[in-house]
């Protein structure tokens, strides 16, 4: 055919009109064939998301998981505490692992690291008393209080009337305010931890719920009306998610704060402690109050929230010990494909590096070595930035791997990265963090808890269609798992973002009570160790989730946008 199209003769050769009509018969033959051919599907599957995608997220393997845990969560590394010798030996690994899977480093100066300075303070000192007509009654630390340390100047001092504010939330939109016609000046704030639920979508639904609850949000409030301290309470309903005991068992190695100009923000001036639940009672014992933590849990079920002034003088005295903290977020960059229109847009896939190092002894064992919360979701982040690296071309946006510290400070490495992106910040277009990322029992639906504020709904049912599964509910929304990692960073700086992990639909009632067995034995425990025998399998399904995740909004052809009726489009920094 080539050889007639150069013909420039004014006619057709000799030869060229005797193959005239066998030439027509086959075009004939060929347009017959092709109208009743099957027409080639459009791809399924992964495959429909970004080719190559199925072999891609296909090669994401338990064993290669697995691996990853169990150096992770060695004793070697002494549980991962920011800022100390473990998590340093951490933050060399996944690095090194970074530059084998062919990332480009994306920290400072162009090394993996993205340093942070934290304050750390751990309480030395601390006394909490009441007045009583007779004199003063004092709590005992440890049995009906625990005292944050105050990281501002290592000393907080504070004696002043104190004032029973509820859940101190001021929500216009569900026509709650726990603070109207309130005084706060110069007082003590008694506060109950955590925030309504509502069972209807016009009344505290999970995400506002999260959100108004969180310590940050009521802390940065209360001290705009000029409260000096806060007595926060723990409720039976905060019990059943970290207990009092738990915390004690974690406070030894104190708390932090990110250092940014040489300062702490200024909510660190704030006196604060923990009341447990028998501490509440003794408070109000003490001055002579009728109401029991029951009675005001019981009327905050009710939606009754009534202040009253304790009727005493609380004295607070907390002394610490500081030092300065030095740790690092670890970086690398996919880079998007060359001559891409959006390729100066960056997708963050999170999760955080860090646990709770060395602490209580449990069972004889003092390491909490973090095996699900979090080896297993870095070793996720690991094996999807491979997983990008195995398609046949790249995605069209940067995907930022990010495997942060100081997550169990307070989110601080992934609020230092979203304030200080390694690109320009009007960049970076969503987060999809990996948090305690170690299912139990083969996944039969997914979540993405916070993508439903955005158009990151669509790519994570997009994503869980292509593996045959659905996007479920939060299926523990008192957990207020929205506020409590990294993606809440990324929500607060104004960037789509949620938290990934395996829906309870599907599952079966023993499933589900080996789940919850399973969080009570290793959430915050010295218990949380790789363990060899466990079937990895459902980790790298959730892994391909999450990869074809990220995929989906990489290669999305519009940017990431909250939804109008989003609580963080119509809250900017809630």
């Amino acid at each position: 055919m080539r050889s007639e199209h150069r013909t420039h003769s004014a006619g057709p050769s000799r030869q060229s009109r005797c193959q005239t009509p066998r030439a027509l018969a086959m075009v004939i033959l060929s347009t017959c064939a092709l109208a009743h051919a099957t027409p080639t599907p459009p791809p399924t599957g992964p495959d429909a998301i970004a080719p190559g995608a199925k072999d891609a997220a296909a090669g994401i393997r338990p064993d290669a998981i697995s691996a990853h845990i169990r150096f992770l969560a060695d004793d070697l590394l002494e549980g991962r505490a920011a800022g100390e010798r473990g998590f340093d030996l951490a933050a060399a690994y996944v690095a090194s692992q970074l530059q084998g899977i062919g990332l480009e480093p994306a920290g400072d100066g162009g090394s993996w690291f993205q340093a942070l300075t934290l304050r750390g303070g751990r309480t030395t000192d601390a006394r909490l008393e009441v007045g009583t007509p007779g004199g003063s009654a004092a709590l005992v630390p440890g049995r009906d209080y625990l005292a944050r340390p105050p990281l501002l100047t290592g000393v907080a001092d504070v004696t002043s009337p104190a004032i029973y504010v509820g859940y101190a939330i001021v929500a216009p939109e569900y026509g709650w305010d726990d603070l109207a016609g309130l005084d706060l000046q110069g007082k003590v704030a008694i506060v109950l931890a955590g925030a309504p639920l509502g069972t209807t979508p016009d009344f505290f639904p999970p995400i506002p719920s999260a959100v108004y609850g969180s310590v940050r949000s009521k802390l940065e409030r209360l001290q705009a009306r000029g409260v000096v301290g806060v007595l926060w309470v723990q409720t039976p309903a905060r019990e059943k998610i970290f207990s009092f005991a738990q915390q004690v068992a974690a406070s030894g190695r104190g708390a932090m704060a990110l250092v940014e100009n040489g300062a702490v923000p200024a909510r660190e001036s704030v006196a604060q402690a923990t009341l447990s639940i028998p501490g509440v009672d003794a408070l109000l014992a003490a001055a002579g109050r009728p109401e029991r933590l029951e009675t005001l849990a019981a009327a905050a079920e009710r939606r009754e929230h009534s202040p009253f002034a304790l009727g005493a003088q609380v004295h607070l005295r907390i002394e610490a010990a500081l030092r300065t903290v030095r740790t690092a977020n670890v970086l690398g960059l996919w880079r998007a494909a060359p001559g891409s229109p959006v390729a100066g847009e960056t997708v963050v896939f999170t999760a955080h590096l860090d646990h709770l190092g060395i602490g209580k002894p449990e069972a004889g064992d003092s390491i909490y070595n973090g095996a699900s919360d979090n080896a297993a979701g870095v070793a996720n982040v690991l094996e999807v930035a491979r997983a990008f690296t195995r398609l046949p071309q790249r995605p069209r946006r940067n995907v930022l791997f990010a495997l942060v510290s100081g997550e169990e400070e307070g989110l601080l490495g992934s609020e230092w990265l979203a304030a200080h992106p390694p690109v320009p910040r009007e960049a970076l277009v969503a987060d999809v963090n990996a948090d305690s990322s170690l299912p139990v029992f083969p996944p039969r639906e997914f979540i993405a808890i916070g993508a439903a504020e955005s158009t990151l709904g669509e790519d994570a049912t997009r994503a869980a269609a292509a593996l045959g599964s659905g996007v479920g509910e939060d299926p523990e929304p008192r957990q207020a798992r929205a506020v409590r990692s990294d993606q809440y960073s990324f929500l607060r700086a104004g960037i789509p973002a949620c938290a990934t992990g395996v829906g309870l639909g599907g599952t079966t009632q023993r499933e589900r009570d080996d789940a919850e067995a399973y969080r009570k034995t290793h959430y915050h425990r010295a218990a949380d160790h790789w363990e060899p025998e466990r079937d990895h399998g459902p980790a790298a399904q959730l892994a391909r989730f999450q990869f074809l995740l990220a995929l989906s909004v990489a290669q999305r052809a519009e940017r990431p946008r909250f939804l109008p009726e989003s609580f963080f489009r119509q809250r900017p920094g809630s």
